[in-house]
């Protein structure tokens, strides 16, 4: 029986098939536009046919840092997702889908201000090791997605760094993975 990452009880559904590299996407969120949320598709191209699919060793972010809002509270939530969610907007840290997400929060008061406090839910801020596993994704696209509050009074820039493989799942993972992403 093959084992992943030489670890005892899981079998093996993937084999690595590629040095590791990087993903990158970046995303507008508008002053004009705030409270709404904004999404961009990154392509990644995969053999279907081979059941080829990315693993997500680390997300790295860059992004603008948040306005200071008058006397209220203000937030920037950033995301990469492996579905689509323009419909839905930010999903919450416990969703399958959710490779990585970023917040950045003001807490506004009278007088008194506190941040900007930065929250990675999911993601990386030291070295990557080849063994962290992020996400496995099977279908051809990752969505970039964001929202801040309506208090913000400039457009906003986020950039992520994905540092992938490209790996070999097995017919069984490759399906279960694809269920999921296209259901979802």
């Amino acid at each position: 029986m093959n084992y992943l990452m030489g670890h005892p009880i899981m079998p093996k559904a993937y084999t690595i098939t590629s040095d590791p590299f990087f993903v990158n996407g970046s995303l507008s969120l508008l002053a004009a536009n705030a409270g709404n949320f904004a999404q961009t598709q990154i392509s990644l191209p995969l053999d279907s046919l081979n059941q080829e699919g990315i693993l997500v060793h680390a997300a790295y972010w860059t992004s603008s840092d948040v306005d200071f809002g008058g006397n209220a509270n203000a937030y920037s939530r950033i995301q990469m997702q492996v579905t689509s969610t323009s419909k839905t907007g930010m999903v919450a840290a416990n969703d399958a889908n959710l490779i990585a997400r970023r917040e950045m929060v003001v807490i506004g008061g009278a007088a008194e201000f506190s941040g900007p406090h930065v929250i990675d839910l999911l993601g990386e801020e030291g070295p990557y090791q080849a063994s962290d596993n992020l996400m496995v994704i099977a279908t051809d696209d990752a969505f970039l997605g964001g929202i801040t509050t309506s208090n913000q009074t400039t457009d906003k820039s986020v950039q992520v760094r994905l540092v992938c493989s490209r790996i070999k799942l097995t017919a069984s993972a490759y399906a279960a993975l694809v269920t999921n992403e296209l259901s979802s």
